[in-house]
C-alpha cells in the first residue's frame, strides 16, 4: 500500500521537473479550449502562464 508521504514526495519531485510541468500545463490548456470551443483562449492562455509561474518557484 502507498502511504500519503510517498505520494507527497513523488508530486514535489514531479513538480520540480519543468518539462514535465509545462507538457501538464499545455494539455490541461489544450482540453479546456477545445471545451469552450476557443471561446476564451486569451483567458486560459493567461491562466496558464500564471500557473506556471507559481508552478516555477518551488
Amino acid at each position: 500500500m502507498v502511504g500519503f508521504d510517498d505520494i507527497k514526495n513523488k508530486a514535489s519531485e514531479a513538480l520540480k521537473n519543468e518539462e514535465q510541468t509545462d507538457q501538464g500545463l499545455d494539455a490541461a490548456a489544450n482540453f479546456a479550449d477545445e471545451k469552450t470551443g476557443g471561446q476564451h483562449s486569451e483567458h486560459i492562455d493567461k491562466g496558464r502562464d500564471f500557473l506556471d509561474g507559481k508552478l516555477g518557484e518551488n
